[in-house]
């Protein structure tokens, strides 16, 4: 059966390539945090922007603190209001102890911040291979932008929980629907945080619900798929789910790990779900082989891991879903 595709209407700006990108981090590679964010800045182009952080090494531009920011926050008053209210009903009476309804008010700011700027993905193709509301799953997708996470709010319809880094739950709105929805928080500094976070996805996943992880555990800092670290395919393994891989493609670019704020329009990003893939009388190693050749047959040549880092490995870590 050839995959559903879905192409939204949107203007599609000329996009900056992986390769161009690399060139500059490659150029700043010696020289210091100052010099390595101008020559970054210069080479993409971005306009006016300030520093912040304690090395100064992130940025908002003019687009993501005034073109993103603004509808983003006007969205986030409903959304803060709408968390506040659905989770105090929740704890109130016991209704929806899996928080669909929680994290639909997510759901709904991230349709409408990615519609209102014009970063609504060009193509969603496999949309047949989403899992059911009730059907669980571990859908594993590359990381290499904070618009992954906005993506996949607004592409997987049914009840999921995100493996998320216990760092993200201190940024506003952001951390109050990971704690109110009930997402599972690692501690990567931690190794008792990181058994607590592997118990906590096993136990959704029997209760029927879908986790979201990102097996390179980090955003990537080039825009290429990183090599996988191990831990997530054992809860497939464990609790005999499927893994759902997912591609997605074009979010570098526009948002990237340096960037508090996207630093342009997003126009030509891409989310591929992928037939799912049975854990039943496979080891990790075979199933994190199968996924990452699958999330591999999507990317573009500047996605790709060099020739050395091509073949996934495992390590004793359990990942989380952004840094």
């Amino acid at each position: 059966m050839a995959a559903a595709a879905w192409t939204p209407p949107t203007t599609a700006p000329a996009a900056v390539t992986t390769v161009r990108r690399a060139s500059a981090i490659a150029a700043a590679a010696t020289k210091s945090t100052s010099s390595k964010i101008e020559l970054w800045a210069e080479e993409e182009d971005i306009g006016p922007y300030m520093r912040f952080g304690a090395k100064k090494d992130k940025v908002i531009n003019w687009y993501g603190g005034i073109m993103f920011a603004a509808p983003a926050l006007f969205f986030g008053l409903f959304w803060y209001t709408a968390m506040t209210l659905v989770a105090a009903f929740c704890d109130a009476t016991g209704v929806d102890p899996k928080r669909r309804v929680y994290d639909w008010t997510g759901r709904i700011w991230n349709w409408c911040v990615l519609h209102s700027t014009g970063n609504q993905p060009r193509v969603v193709s496999g949309l047949e291979n989403r899992p059911k509301e009730g059907q669980a799953a571990l859908i594993c997708a590359n990381h290499a932008s904070w618009y992954d996470i906005l993506l996949a709010g607004y592409t997987l319809p049914a009840t999921f929980k995100f493996v998320s880094a216990a760092e993200l739950a201190e940024l506003p709105g952001v951390g109050k629907q990971l704690y109110g929805g009930k997402h599972v928080l690692i501690d990567r500094k931690s190794r008792k945080g990181q058994l607590r976070a592997f118990k906590e996805s096993i136990k959704w996943l029997q209760q029927g619900v879908s986790v979201f992880a990102f097996p390179e555990g980090t955003r990537s800092r080039d825009g290429r798929l990183q090599r996988f670290k191990g831990g997530v395919f054992a809860m497939a393994i464990k609790t005999g789910v499927p893994v759902l891989p997912v591609s997605i493609v074009n979010a570098f670019a526009p948002y990237p790990p340096n960037a508090l704020l996207p630093i342009r329009q997003a126009g030509d990003m891409e989310m591929h779900f992928h037939p799912m893939i049975e854990s039943e009388g496979k080891t990790e190693a075979e199933l994190e082989a199968l996924v990452h050749a699958a999330i591999v047959s999507k990317l573009p040549p500047d996605h790709l891991p060099v020739a050395a880092a091509d073949e996934p490995t495992a390590t004793k870590e359990v990942v989380s879903a952004s840094a």
